[in-house]
């Protein structure tokens, strides 16, 4: 299940103030692959591609994690990144989230927001906030359940985008959100979100580099030919630079394998 999901922590404490500096581990970290916004988890110092986030609803059924962050110089200066609530929310029941509950998840950000899910499958555009000055984005949005707020394991769907028109949208991103329900519960649901959801078309493994479902000699050679041409996949821990550190972090999972 891990390698698949990115279990939030359930932190303490007011609002995220913006910007920062470096990565936070649990974090959903934000990068521009060939012209496009991706998702990844940020675990161990290691970007994985995810699109898929578990996350605890705590007092008030809210939370302000997982937040979205991203290395210095992903972004074009100036610009900003919004969100999009794509679909309905969704509750795990009688063993799917085919359900549309009463309830909705609000995301706001200070003064900004709320924006609610809508109740149909009919997208909503959020508000937008900066990059810095350094191109990065760091944020955590208030994520609050809002109606009956009925235990359960909600399911809400969005994407990223940019106002700068040289970063395409992001893919679906997915976050599951556990309001007081019991662990093996939250386990059964992500595990027919694994088996039965929609996933990141990205290979959940990066040390199957060149994706065919195996890692072998060939996935070395591929990622070595990346790292040599300074490809940006090669950036393994997303620190936005590819040098001796990615390809040491590289070797350690592709010795691990999958």
């Amino acid at each position: 299940m891990q390698r698949y999901f990115t279990q939030a922590a359930l932190l303490a404490g007011a609002l995220g103030a913006g910007q920062a500096t470096a990565q936070h581990e649990g974090d959903i970290l934000l990068l521009v692959e060939q012209g496009q916004i991706t998702t990844n988890s940020f675990v161990g110092g290691v970007a994985t591609p995810e699109c898929s986030f578990l996350a605890a609803l705590g007092a008030g059924d809210q939370t302000n994690d997982p937040g979205f962050d991203s290395p210095a110089g992903t972004f074009p200066t100036g610009s900003s990144l919004g969100f999009t609530l794509t679909h309905a929310l969704r509750v795990w029941q009688d063993g799917s989230f085919d359900t549309i509950p009463a309830e909705r998840v609000e995301l706001s950000w200070g003064p900004l927001g709320p924006v609610s899910t809508p109740a149909t499958d009919t997208p909503v555009d959020g508000f937008t906030l900066g990059v810095s000055s350094g191109g990065e984005f760091h944020y955590h949005y208030k994520i609050a359940l809002k109606g009956p707020n009925a235990p359960g394991v909600y399911l809400l769907t969005m994407t990223m985008w940019s106002t700068s028109g040289s970063v395409a949208e992001s893919g679906p991103v997915y976050l599951l959100l556990n309001n007081d329900m019991d662990q093996a519960t939250v386990e059964t649901a992500a595990q027919w979100w694994h088996d039965h959801g929609a996933w990141c078309s990205a290979s959940s493994c990066i040390a199957d580099f060149n994706g065919d479902g195996t890692v072998n000699t060939q996935d070395f050679l591929a990622y070595l030919n990346a790292w040599s041409a300074q490809d940006p996949r090669a950036d393994v821990n997303g620190d936005g630079v590819v040098n001796t550190q990615d390809f040491l972090a590289f070797l350690n999972l592709w010795t691990a394998g999958c």
